[in-house]
């Protein structure tokens, strides 16, 4: 099982849009619990993330090492808000953690569209670190971390990341 994170600000539909398919995959039992950071939303953010049972803090109040100190599960899934992962991730990540090898990994891009558009959709979308998720293991996340870190972008930085054979659909750019 691995606990989601999810940064969010001001995102609720954007975090609706991944939730839902993950409520299937919390029932099969790949889900330990979703966490939502949020930096101060206005929205209905909170009210979402309560309503779907997710664990909610609050960033700066809660500093990201201990977010991530408190996660459940051993390895974690950081999606951006409105991103998906395809049928069968769980396959995927189950056999990276089974390895004790295994260090942070993201997704590969959805092949959607033909050959143009997915040749010229990365160059395009100038997306963010986050863009095809991160699965790391919570005491690789916690040794590279600084201990000022605030942000998704912060437990990614500096990392080689290995592609799982999974695909993600990135949140729709802004």
């Amino acid at each position: 099982m691995v606990t989601f994170l999810f940064f969010t600000r001001n995102d609720s539909a954007a975090l609706a849009h991944s939730l839902v398919p993950l409520v299937h995959d919390a029932v099969e039992g790949h889900v330990s619990e979703v966490v939502v950071a949020d930096s101060g939303s206005t929205d209905s953010t909170a009210d979402l993330a309560d309503a779907a049972g997710c664990r909610m803090v609050q960033l700066p109040e809660t500093s990201l090492r201990d977010v991530v100190a408190g996660a459940r599960a051993d390895w974690i899934v950081v999606l951006e808000p409105g991103a998906r992962l395809a049928e069968g991730w769980h396959n995927a990540v189950m056999d990276h953690v089974m390895r004790p090898e295994s260090a942070a990994a993201c997704f590969r891009p959805a092949r959607k569209g033909g050959w143009f558009a997915r040749i010229f959709r990365s160059v395009a979308a100038r997306r963010g670190p986050l863009a095809r998720g991160l699965v790391i293991a919570r005491a690789q996340a916690l040794a590279n971390l600084s201990a000022n870190a605030r942000s998704g972008e912060d437990l990614i930085r500096g990392l080689a990341l290995k592609v799982l054979d999974a695909e993600i659909e990135p949140a729709p750019k802004d």
